[in-house]
């Protein structure tokens, strides 16, 4: 047994005869190969080797997105990370001889973890914490505790993103998506202020204020998502877009909120927040979801709405540069 198999074997599906084998021939049990929605990701322990190993569907790399569907509606799971060591305070069972040979190891001072990371760390608290690519689909990653001086975890990780959009927000068939217009125009906003990494000849041909074409660019131009990598770095701009997925508000070092969930930004835009907000807090309704979704759904708005919506986030992004978010 050696870290190197588990690299090749990171991102293979459950149902891979390969991994499916390697599970059996150290013991450690059958690899899920399906994922309900619900349940997000499984995880397999190997209690003799003293290690875990994570199984999920909705990867946030173009190699496994999106999400594959398989018998009865459940999802294609795939072999995502792999928790090598986690220091327990008895003490952690050795590995098999060689396991580490050619890898940081948990008896790594800082340090050794400087030198294999390459002088790369980044620092919270007590805790000092590394990543590198071994592969262009897998990293490894360490949390070393500077207080006591060790490490204390080695994991290996699929490479993700980070997702702001979604393929379900672009999709036309999702019928939970009751303001699909929303994820449209914040991908309008992101081209029109020209936060998008798109080549150049993109912007001079322009995006049409029109839903279907906007729909019909995120298929073409970005696999039906917006992620971090498709961004021009900004920190502003990732709090504002992270904080449109959420009805958490984003608080300013002043301590003022700024709520700018897309649905509401989009109600808000529409002229049509004040009734919303009625009807979602009349706990007298018969079918309270059937009615909100319905007005949610007959929410359209028009050219000059839509430039309303724009406007928002404009003055959102603004803020945000002029005042760091807590």
């Amino acid at each position: 047994m050696h870290i190197s198999t588990l690299v090749e074997l990171l991102g293979s599906k459950g149902s891979d005869a390969h991994l499916q084998a390697w599970f059996a021939q150290h013991g450690i049990g059958k690899p899920p190969t399906t994922i309900s929605a619900n349940q997000g990701q499984k995880s397999v322990k190997d209690k003799l080797h003293d290690m875990e190993f994570y199984f999920a569907f909705d990867i946030i790399n173009d190699r496994f997105y999106p999400p594959n569907v398989g018998a009865r509606g459940s999802l294609l799971s795939h072999f995502k990370s792999a928790t090598l060591f986690s220091r327990r305070p008895k003490g952690n069972p050795p590995k098999p001889e060689g396991f580490w040979d050619g890898y940081v190891q948990p008896s790594a001072t800082l340090q050794d973890c400087l030198a294999y990371f390459n002088g790369r760390l980044e620092e919270f608290g007590d805790t000092a914490y590394f990543e590198k690519p071994l592969t262009g689909d897998v990293d490894i990653k360490l949390w070393f505790c500077k207080r006591r001086q060790r490490v204390d975890t080695i994991q290996l990780n699929l490479h993700e993103d980070r997702e702001f959009i979604g393929h379900h927000d672009f999709d036309p068939g999702n019928e939970h998506n009751t303001t699909p217009q929303a994820a449209t125009l914040v991908l309008k906003w992101l081209f029109d202020r020209r936060h998008l990494r798109v080549p150049q000849a993109l912007y001079e041909a322009g995006l049409e204020d029109d839903h279907q074409a906007i729909l019909r660019f995120a298929e073409q131009h970005l696999g039906n998502h917006v992620w971090a990598g498709q961004l021009h770095d900004s920190p502003a701009l990732r709090s504002v877009l992270a904080h449109t997925r959420t009805t958490r508000p984003l608080r300013l070092d002043n301590g003022s909120p700024l709520h700018l969930f897309d649905k509401w930004l989009y109600l808000k835009a529409g002229g049509a927040w004040e009734r919303h907000q009625a009807l979602y807090n009349d706990d007298t309704l018969a079918d309270w979801s059937a009615s909100v979704d319905a007005f949610e759904r007959a929410v359209v708005l028009d050219a000059a709405q839509r430039q309303a919506f724009l406007a928002m986030l404009d003055d959102a992004y603004q803020r945000v540069q002029q005042a760091h978010p807590a």
